[in-house]
């Protein structure tokens, strides 16, 4: 019977093996599929910017050549012949329409592969949920591995879909104003002073993200500034009120466990106005001799706790659940979720300011 017994634990983690396989191929497959698109929609932004810029150019061809058509030589007719420019024109149109075929075909290959990983996992799932656990230690390090190369990401689609873009907007003005200086100078200086406010743009998409990479106010200001700061921020772009109250804040706090409570502060209030379509976030910090405590509330939809085990891939995203229990657990503190459906959602960290050898070690 034992014998019998290990002989089906081994069928069993060979079938969760090859079903473990299988998701990754249908997950790899995503990940390319989704990088093609990505490049893909890239191209149509770039492409539906250049063809906008063509066909003004090619607007304000006609329009001098109308208004000045009596002064123009024949040769110097020729200069604004348009025959060329609406040939590149035409091809522009139609490299857009196959690149939007092109998106489609990439989206619904996406969702079809979802759904098949969708099925797999799900299949699996129920007779994984003991291997998880038991892997969950050792899976702790990965998580937060991935969690970074999603953050870097995030970054690079940051830099591709804002300074990237500008910059290139930049260089086509910068051709065409090569090509108006003699024939148009008030052109060429409206184009100029468009590119120097796009360069302003590209300087605070920039800052923009070095703060998303280390708020520098955390080490002059400390932490509670910093929040009150962010708190600000959420206000100013979304329909949200943020109340931050905090007694005096200790000097005595490692570095890392000041920019770690950050992120998980920013990481709650994310998942507040990504999906909880609240009207108010508290955040409550207390600093004591020994610990942090930080409590975000919202009153928002909540959700149901039960459908969050087991932990999916998406949900242990660098602004999920998962990862915010996981940095609290590296600094040895506890994370407690109190929510409801329909009566927002309670998040309460506690984080002691000794014993955490892995920060001192970082």
């Amino acid at each position: 019977m034992n014998n019998n017994n290990l002989n089906n634990e081994d069928k069993s983690e060979d079938l969760l093996d090859r079903k473990h396989a299988s998701s990754i191929i249908l997950k790899n497959l995503i990940i390319d599929f989704e990088e093609q698109l990505y490049s893909v929609k890239i191209q149509l932004k770039s492409h539906i910017s250049l063809l906008q810029e063509k066909e003004q150019e090619l607007i304000e061809k006609e329009r001098t050549k109308v208004h000045n058509q009596d002064l123009f030589s024949p040769i110097y007719n020729k200069s604004f012949d348009t025959t060329e420019l609406i040939s590149v024109i035409e091809q522009l149109k139609k490299r857009i329409v196959n690149l939007n075929e092109e998106q489609q075909l990439l989206i619904n290959k996406i969702k079809a592969l979802k759904t098949a990983t969708h099925c797999v996992d799900s299949e699996s799932e129920y007779n994984s949920l003991e291997l998880e656990n038991q892997k969950k230690i050792n899976d702790k390090g990965l998580s937060i591995l991935e969690s970074q190369e999603i953050d870097r990401q995030r970054i690079a689609r940051d830099l591709h879909d804002t300074t990237v873009q500008n910059l290139t907007s930049m260089v086509h003005k910068a051709e065409l104003c090569v090509k108006l200086i003699d024939i148009d100078s008030i052109r060429a200086k409206l184009e100029l002073n468009t590119m120097s406010n796009t360069l302003k743009s590209v300087i605070n998409d920039m800052r923009g993200i070095i703060y998303n990479l280390k708020p520098m106010t955390l080490d002059d200001l400390g932490l509670t500034i910093t929040i009150e700061r962010y708190a600000n921020k959420i206000m100013d772009i979304n329909n949200i009120h943020v109340k931050v109250q905090s007694n005096e804040e200790t000097k005595e706090i490692l570095p890392v466990i000041k920019l770690t409570i950050f992120r998980i502060i920013q990481e709650a209030c994310n998942n507040v106005l990504k999906h909880a379509n609240a009207s108010m976030i508290n955040i409550d910090i207390t600093y004591d001799e020994h610990r942090i405590r930080v409590i975000i509330k919202d009153d928002g939809s909540g959700f149901n706790m039960d459908r969050l085990h087991p932990v999916t891939t998406e949900q242990s995203s660098s602004f999920g659940l998962s990862i915010m229990k996981e940095r609290t657990s590296l600094l040895s503190g506890t994370l407690d979720i109190q929510t409801e459906k329909g009566k927002g959602t309670t998040v309460t960290v506690n984080v002691p300011l000794t014993n955490c050898e892995e920060d001192k070690n970082e």
